[in-house]
């Protein structure tokens, strides 16, 4: 069998073979290994009591409820007392019209299809609240809040055009401006606190009239610093390259 000639050595075919297939499968290795470390990058994220309003399921029979201001599911407007019920974890204010809603109800939200969530929190009229105080926060990260945001899927007379606004602590982090026959979309926004500890979370519809929003799947995470997230994959190639190379000489 001719040999293979490279500088300073002769290899065998079958040698040469071994060597490209044990190459690849540490290349692939490798490439594995900096995935991992990416989901293991994967910030922490801070505890929202029922984060996706579905905790406490929705009694009233239309399927939809706003919190109760002295009625009950036989009022007009179908109430529920969901600030005194264990577990709920928001607290609505009750300026105006806020509740919580099932999929396909009179109140047109969007679709839930694929959603990570089965309920969601509407805000309809202006000076609609619904707020949280989160602990464990830290004054010297940054943050990401996300949750899913849509609109009513009618337009006469009542619609989708509606204004939410996010806050922490009365501090504005994001607007988002909407118009009827809007799906739930992911929306984000970056934020930090001047202290540690316990900050209050709040969404407020801002357009007064019959005007409603609907939100749900609520999250906070800290936002990785670049520079360590850098570090991490520096080191993992490094030394999956060192390991190759070691292999390769043997």
């Amino acid at each position: 069998m001719k040999p293979f000639q490279t500088i300073g050595t002769v290899i065998s075919k079958p040698e040469a073979v071994l060597r490209k297939f044990t190459f690849c499968v540490l290349a692939a290795l490798l490439v594995l290994s900096v995935l991992t470390a990416v989901s293991m990058a994967s910030p922490p994220s801070l505890t929202i009591v029922n984060a996706d309003f579905s905790a406490i399921p929705v009694l009233c029979g239309g399927g939809f409820a706003y919190q109760s201001f002295g009625g009950d599911c036989n009022s007009p407007n179908p109430q529920q007392d969901f600030n005194s019920t264990p577990g709920f974890g928001w607290t609505y204010l009750l300026f105006s019209g806020n509740g919580v809603t099932e999929p396909n109800t009179a109140f047109n939200p969007p679709s839930f299809v694929g959603m990570p969530f089965t309920q969601a929190a509407f805000l309809q009229d202006g000076a609609s609240f619904v707020l949280q105080a989160i602990g464990g926060f830290s004054a010297s990260q940054t943050y990401a809040l996300s949750f899913y945001l849509g609109s009513r899927f009618e337009s006469d007379p009542a619609d989708g055009d509606q204004t939410v606004q996010a806050s922490i602590d009365s501090q504005v982090i994001g607007t988002w401006v909407l118009t009827s026959f809007t799906p739930f979309t992911r929306e984000t926004a970056v934020f930090t606190v001047p202290t540690d500890g316990v900050h209050t979370l709040q969404f407020e519809g801002l357009h007064f009239g019959d005007h409603t929003a609907f939100l749900s799947g609520v999250a906070i995470n800290t936002v990785p610093e670049p520079s360590s997230l850098a570090l991490m994959l520096a080191g993992v190639v490094g030394a999956g390259i060192v390991r190759i190379r070691s292999i390769w000489r043997l």
